[in-house]
């Protein structure tokens, strides 16, 4: 089987890469308020979700997780800044949307070092 590096982990399933895609999408949108951007950021951030939410049904992971819970509240305020365009807002949902991916990092990271440790 192919091992991929340490560094690349992270971007090995189809959520991270498009959550990355969002957030990165989502960064930009901050200081040009471009809305377009912010609809690119949305869709990709709810394809996100729906695969988690695939992930979930197939039974091989939690629903109450830290990140999921950050993640679900970011995305819902990222959809009030389509009614409400709220600068506030949109900075809070970037920093949960920031914690998410920290935590998925270092989760990932966790459990590459659990599982070098079982051998």
């Amino acid at each position: 089987m192919l091992r991929l590096p340490k560094t690349v982990r992270f971007f090995r399933k189809p959520d991270h890469i498009a959550f990355l895609f969002g957030y990165a999408s989502i960064l930009i949108v901050i200081p040009t308020e471009s809305f377009e951007l912010k609809i690119a950021s949305a869709i990709l951030f709810t394809f996100t979700i729906g695969y988690e939410f695939y992930e979930i049904s197939q039974g091989n992971r939690q629903i109450v997780k830290a990140d999921h819970i950050a993640f679900i509240i970011a995305y819902i305020m990222l959809l009030v800044t389509f009614w409400y365009n709220l600068q506030i807002l949109l900075i809070t949902s970037v920093i949960l949307f920031g914690f998410t991916l920290a935590y998925e990092i270092y989760d990932v990271r966790r459990k590459d070092l659990e599982n070098e440790s079982a051998r």
